[in-house]
């Protein structure tokens, strides 16, 4: 999470706290002073007093390990206690509980249960001995988990709060039980039924099941210690290099091959076609096939934690001058690549699609916007979901910059062409750079539709530019003043993005810190699986097929 993702959520945590019917019941909150990582939950003080309720806060005994909360009055301020964490002082009043008391659990994760996975000294566990109150959590929706391990001793809260919504956990409690005893009766019942080497078979063919949708997703309790902090107080960066490698290494790359040879099953069908009046609708439904859907399923597979983590998220407006600088940047540094690759005469022709489909219109509304539709707005959201949001997220647990190489080098080799590849290799990394500077999966779309746009509709004012320019010479020169100006604008503007980023300590634990004499064995790492040589193949023989 960025540092205002955190707060947003919290924030929302907090509101849906206040609204519940436990805290109205209410007549003392328990709350705690969160650690590194954890739920601000210090606003429902101002609320709670605002309410009329009284606040009290937990003292630790570390020699007993229990839990003693006192009042903290107005004007009285926390201070540094056991573990670090901030406590009342020992001199607040102590606290009276009854049946009105409300007491929220502080937890890495919670299931839908309410089983509590706490720190491992069982302080809360002794206090809910002798507690009569209500017991809710509150966790992130990301961080909740199908199952905690729990022990005789530990005891589960009524209500889970998340950003999203509240989870009544006595109802989810007797529902899984209710399945656990129909599963059970099932199995017994299906297993009189059936030989037994067909329970055999089925036994097993569910175990490959599991073990390979286990390897498709990150445990949820290395997440913890990734990305949330562990319970020795540490943040996310200090422990983020001890963060285990994915199960699933070379998945990213396989759905880079499953894409490749959609893509190639796409040309058979454009082969067949001797109408081209539903080309719109059959370049929509290919692209939603080769690139949307594969995403999805990947996502899935993946698991909820996956997708929180893939920056689909909103751009800012301060962001707004950096955006519109990568854009120029793109355009002009895109026309340098592709005329010295393929001469100045490939700046003519019209826009084509994975040199597949080409971009005609009459000139009416409905046209107009069917190109749009086909080829600017789909294919910048379809690439940039699996080659930014997806890869990059994927690949970079190698380091960024390997991260940043891997994808551009896949968006490159998706184009199947020679002369276009050192282009749009430019293109995928600057996009990529741009998604890890506004930390935003939309803003990298809205630049790769405006690239598609200015193919789209500026290519005939670029063509007319050049042919009153006179000379190539001219006309290059322009490019490269752009290019370099607007190169040095989106820098300047980057540097002022990261000094905010690290005066406000935005998180920073999506990655690890690879030293530079390690990059290329990193590098080598990231590529080297069967899926990445199907990939490269498939990529040398298209090319190689395309120049003819």
């Amino acid at each position: 999470m960025t540092a205002e993702q955190k707060k947003e959520w919290d924030r929302a945590i907090v509101e849906r706290i206040a609204a519940s019917e436990q805290y109205r019941r209410a007549n003392v909150i328990l709350l705690y002073a969160p650690m590194s990582g954890e739920i601000d939950l210090l606003p429902l003080v101002r609320l709670a007093r605002r309410d009329g309720k009284a606040v009290a806060f937990p003292r630790c005994d570390t020699e007993t390990c229990t839990l003693r909360f006192h009042l903290l009055e107005a004007g009285t301020r926390l201070e540094r206690g056991a573990y670090g964490i901030a406590e009342p002082p020992e001199a607040a009043p102590l606290c009276k509980t009854d049946e009105n008391t409300l007491c929220i659990l502080p937890a890495p994760t919670f299931d839908p249960t309410g089983a509590r996975l706490g720190y491992g000294k069982g302080y809360y566990d002794r206090f809910l001995e002798s507690f009569s109150g209500i017991t809710v959590g509150a966790v992130y929706q990301m961080m909740m988990i199908k199952r905690v391990p729990t022990e005789a001793h530990d005891k589960r809260v009524l209500t889970v709060f998340t950003e999203r919504g509240r989870i009544r956990c006595d109802e989810m409690a007797k529902k899984a039980l209710s399945e656990t005893q129909n599963e059970t009766k099932e199995t017994v019942s299906d297993e009189k039924k059936q030989p037994s080497e067909m329970i055999s078979l089925k036994r097993r063919f569910s175990d490959l099941l599991g073990q390979w949708k286990g390897k498709m997703q990150h445990q949820p309790q290395t997440a913890l210690t990734a990305e949330t902090g562990d319970a020795t107080g540490k943040t996310g960066n200090e422990s983020a290099g001890a963060r285990r490698p994915s199960r699933a290494p070379h998945a990213p790359a396989v759905l880079v091959a499953v894409t490749f040879v959609l893509l190639l099953l796409s040309r058979l069908i454009d082969t067949t076609l001797a109408d081209r009046n539903n080309e719109y609708v059959i370049v929509i439904l290919l692209q939603l096939l080769i690139f949307l859907v594969p995403a999805v399923v990947y996502g899935y597979l993946r698991g909820e934690a996956f997708s929180s983590r893939m920056r689909i998220r909103a751009p800012k407006l301060k962001h707004l001058w950096l955006t519109a600088c990568v854009l120029v940047v793109m355009i002009s540094g895109g026309l340098l690549f592709g005329i010295l690759t393929g001469g100045v005469s490939s700046l003519t022709g019209n826009f084509t699609l994975y040199d597949i489909f080409v971009a005609r219109s009459n000139g009416t509304a409905a046209q107009t916007l069917y190109v749009v539709l086909a080829y600017g707005v789909l294919p910048a959201f379809c690439e940039e979901m699996i080659y930014r949001a997806i890869l990059c997220c994927e690949y970079e647990r190698f380091g960024v910059g390997v991260s940043i190489a891997v994808s551009a080098v896949f968006f490159a080799m998706l184009h199947f062409s020679f002369p276009l590849f050192l282009s749009y290799l430019l293109l995928g990394a600057i996009l990529a750079g741009a998604m890890y500077t506004t930390r935003s999966f939309v803003t990298v779309f809205l630049l790769h539709l405006g690239y598609n746009l200015f193919c789209l509709f500026g290519q005939p004012y670029l063509s007319a530019f050049y042919i009153n320019a006179g000379s190539n010479e001219i006309f290059i020169f322009c490019l490269v003043v752009l290019f370099l100006l607007f190169s040095a604008f989106a820098v300047g503007e980057a540097r002022k993005i990261y000094h905010v980023y690290a005066r406000e300590n935005a998180d920073s634990s999506y990655t690890v810190s690879v030293p530079v004499k390690q990059l290329p064995k990193s590098l080598v790492s990231a590529v080297l699986s069967p899926a990445c040589a199907v990939c490269a193949v498939i990529w040398l023989v298209m090319s190689i097929i395309n120049l003819f």
